[in-house]
């Protein structure tokens, strides 16, 4: 099981990224956390993160679990904050 403390020893990695790694790879809980450091560390991994969790909303919105709907938008909005793609970035200047 992975714990919070297990989460705060990799700065810059939180809980809901390690959660849609796994629910959307069907990982077991101690395997996601090193996938999702990896993705993290560049542009491309970011773009799949972000698919992730709009993957995960979209399954979420399907099956009828608007909790579980609410809960991914609010982690992907936060996710979105904490590592905006680059390329946006770039755009919008």
């Amino acid at each position: 099981m992975i714990s919070i403390i297990d989460l705060e020893d990799f700065i810059g990695l939180d809980k809901e990224t390690v959660y849609v790694v796994q629910k959307a790879l069907g990982l077991p809980a101690d395997e996601p956390i090193s996938l999702a450091r990896e993705l993290l560390s560049s542009e491309t991994g970011l773009t799949v993160l972000n698919h992730m969790f709009r993957d995960q909303i979209e399954v979420a919105r399907v099956s009828a679990q608007p909790h579980c709907e609410i809960e991914f938008r609010r982690d992907y909005a936060h996710f979105t904050r904490n590592y905006p793609l680059p390329h946006i970035l770039k755009e919008g200047m």
